[in-house]
């Protein structure tokens, strides 16, 4: 016999459900057509950001108009979408602040990085040029808003003319209205951003602590890059000389994530082979020391390493986590596979293996939110995916944006971009050149 439970019980279960179940409230997807056909190869390749109080920006491509931005507020009512530049942008990453502040960066092909900055809600966007730069193609950029006041801005350059040559980082910070505090810092032989999945290189804490981890280069085109490297800044201060991650072999896909009380954690792949669809390893995680002491990796033992990819980590309070793809049998050439987590233990230690979706899925964020909680978000066939985690690093199902989800194959990097501060998320995504956004409160 099935017993029905009063409704009065139901309720009372619901508010004593733990933290990592409350459901969260994603916003009807805004959504814009781009006049682009990703069939030619034309991608509006949507990045975005949000604030802490739930402000955003999103910038894509457009065609014939070029780079546009929408500003969003808490509700997730977006703007008529506004063009900065015209179609010479190559690259261009999102950046907010409360209070509706935000920048878009990009790179120009004449050889500039430029920025579009706006100091609060209301204001118009400010274009200004920040550094010059070589002009490729395929340079790449991320920015972060520093909360203390202001923005960072990580180059991965490639030279203006030849091939088979190595790409190199540069870093530079910006006040709250765009304009550089110097020269870039020339970081050395390196690249981050090229692993056709969100980026996560770069990230700022509360006290201004910026930190930036890529892969090295070796400089020659005969030697295999081994080395993942981080880099920090304090505020007002200068990128310090990058710093090895202590390991003994190939390390690839680093993602840097922050924490309270000067956290922070850089996951990597403790790679085996790397392919057509990316590189294949165990996750690993590399703990960060407020002096800037980089800890030995630490991660699961999996029964097949090769299997795992894409590893993104985050925390929840004070416990990390790291999320990743583990493919339950060979398929060397797929990007998709099931989506697993591992909680971290106080000292460290990696905890059981959770499993977040047995049916397939592709690119797969861990994000920190308020709360001591994590969020993970991923694309299946049929539409998203999303788990919560609480305190203790245990992720259950949650609600995740509504829509058709993006396509698993693209031509660019990626073609979404998914974004968390304070309580909220944000998901930018594209589809048969149409652009959606959807805005999770938490």
């Amino acid at each position: 016999m099935t017993r029905r439970l009063p409704l009065v019980a139901l309720a009372l279960l619901a508010l004593a459900a733990p933290a990592g179940a409350r459901a969260a409230a994603w916003t009807r997807p805004a959504g814009f057509d781009t006049g682009l056909n990703p069939r030619s190869g034309g991608e509006p390749v949507p990045r975005a950001g949000v604030a802490a109080d739930g402000t955003s920006a999103v910038a894509w491509m457009t065609q014939p108009r070029g780079l546009v931005v929408s500003t969003g507020d808490a509700r997730g009512r977006f703007t008529t979408p506004e063009v900065i530049v015209g179609s010479r942008a190559t690259d261009w990453s999102v950046a907010t602040a409360p209070g509706g502040a935000a920048l878009v960066a990009w790179e120009d092909r004449a050889g500039a990085i430029r920025a579009a900055v706006r100091s609060r809600a209301g204001r118009p966007f400010v274009v200004r040029r920040v550094a010059a730069a070589t002009g490729s193609p395929i340079n790449g950029l991320q920015v972060a808003a520093d909360p203390r006041g202001g923005w960072v801005v990580a180059e991965r350059q490639y030279p203006r003319r030849g091939s088979a040559l190595p790409y190199s980082v540069r870093a530079l910070s910006l006040d709250a209205d765009g304009r550089a505090l110097g020269a870039p810092q020339d970081l050395g032989l390196g690249y981050f951003g090229i692993d056709a999945r969100p980026t996560a290189a770069l990230a700022v804490d509360g006290a201004g602590r910026a930190v930036l981890a890529f892969r090295r280069e070796s400089g020659s085109p005969n030697e295999t890059a081994r080395a993942v490297v981080v880099s920090t800044r304090r505020h007002g201060g200068r990128f310090t000389t990058p710093v090895e991650i202590p390991a003994g072999g190939l390390l690839a896909d680093p993602r840097v994530a922050v924490g309270a009380g000067g956290r922070a954690i850089v996951a990597v792949a403790r790679s085996e082979r790397c392919g057509d669809a990316g590189c294949f390893g165990a996750p690993a995680l590399s703990a960060l020391a407020p002096d800037g002491t980089l800890g030995a990796l630490t991660g699961p033992t999996l029964a097949h390493p090769g299997r795992a990819f894409a590893p993104t980590g985050a925390y929840a309070g004070t416990r990390a986590v790291v999320v990743f793809e583990l493919k339950d049998a060979p398929a060397a050439f797929s990007p998709e596979a099931p989506v697993r987590a591992v909680a971290f233990g106080a000292a460290g230690e990696p905890g059981a293996l959770q499993t977040l979706s047995r049916a397939p899925a592709t690119e797969p964020v861990a994000l920190g939110l308020a709360g001591g909680r994590a969020l993970a978000v991923w694309a299946g066939h049929r539409g998203w995916g999303a788990a919560l985690a609480g305190p203790d690093g245990s992720f259950r199902t949650t609600p995740a944006p509504v829509g058709p989800p993006p396509e698993p194959f693209h031509f660019n990097s990626t073609n979404r971009d998914i974004r968390a501060a304070g309580h909220w998320a944000i998901v930018a995504w594209s589809r048969a050149g149409r652009v959606r956004i959807s805005v999770g409160r938490f």
